[in-house]
């Protein structure tokens, strides 16, 4: 028997999030540069008879219809419009439900995957296509490098230079639904002026619209901001809808040496990760 497929899924951090008002669709239009971090979740998948198979290494996830692997999987072998079947093991390691897009990574990663193997039957275009069908911020996760997504998260741009950051990540144990998050926005821009054109552009730029109604409700994200910065972060945001934290560094010296000063309370996570 062959060895299953190994796929590794990264998660994300928003350097930069503007939500810019409320689209016919229900969904917010958004402005947002995002860079993908070494911090990964890993797929194992082969192929079977016929039917999905989903299983994790974890209690907190179900493994139906409602697990975006499981929606990626279902998506695709819909396509294929030929009995197959797959098995897929998901180990989590990004935290959920954290504002990392672990479950967008892990529905991109898993469309790439099945296209691999099953003899590439699909464009990647199509492939992105369907991402962005079954969730806004999938389609982020097929490009290389740091990108700006915009339209509801779908429409992606890489950015033209690298980033060399590393980031701190801090993650409470609190869950704070992206939905929720989104309906707490006041909605009071008018324009966007966000002129980026080298990394130190981003270090002036970094906001999170999402950031003051969530930590105002969810203390715990006040506090990983005031740990952070006790620690030595400069540069410090919330990712996404939260609960995480990240302090962004400009080297792995700087960011080694917030991670040995932070001391967090316990059941609190903490990541150390590159920018992808």
């Amino acid at each position: 028997m062959s060895k299953p497929l190994c796929l590794l899924a990264p998660a994300k951090v928003n350097l930069i999030l503007l939500v810019l008002g409320k689209r016919p669709d229900g969904y917010h239009e958004i402005f947002t540069l995002m860079q993908k971090v070494n911090l990964y979740d890993v797929l194992y998948l082969e192929k079977a008879s016929e039917g999905i198979v989903l299983t994790t290494n974890t209690s907190e996830l179900a493994c139906d219809e409602t697990n975006l692997v499981y929606k990626a999987a279902k998506y695709f072998l819909d396509f294929l419009n030929q009995p197959a079947g797959v098995k897929i093991h998901l180990r989590k390691r990004i935290p959920i439900a954290a504002g990392l897009g672990g479950g967008s990574s892990d529905a991109a990663a898993t469309l790439i995957g099945l296209n691999r193997l099953f003899g590439y039957p699909l464009p990647k275009k199509r492939l992105i296509e369907i991402g962005a069908e079954i969730g806004s911020d999938v389609p982020f996760f097929f490009q290389q490098g740091a990108a700006i997504a915009t339209g509801r998260g779908e429409i992606v741009r890489p950015l033209s230079f690298p980033l060399p950051f590393w980031y701190v990540i801090v993650t409470p144990p609190v869950k704070v639904s992206t939905k929720w998050a989104y309906a707490q926005v006041r909605l009071t821009r008018s324009q966007i002026q966000t002129k980026i054109g080298t990394p130190e552009d981003i270090l002036e730029l970094l906001i999170n619209d999402l950031e003051p109604a969530v930590a105002k409700t969810f203390k715990a994200i006040e506090e990983a901001k005031r740990l952070l910065q006790r620690a030595g972060g400069q540069y410090i945001l919330l990712s996404g809808s939260g609960a995480s934290v990240f302090a962004l560094c400009r080297d792995k010296r700087e960011a080694l040496e917030v991670k040995k000063s932070l001391r967090l309370p316990s059941g609190w996570k903490v990541f150390l990760g590159k920018g992808l």
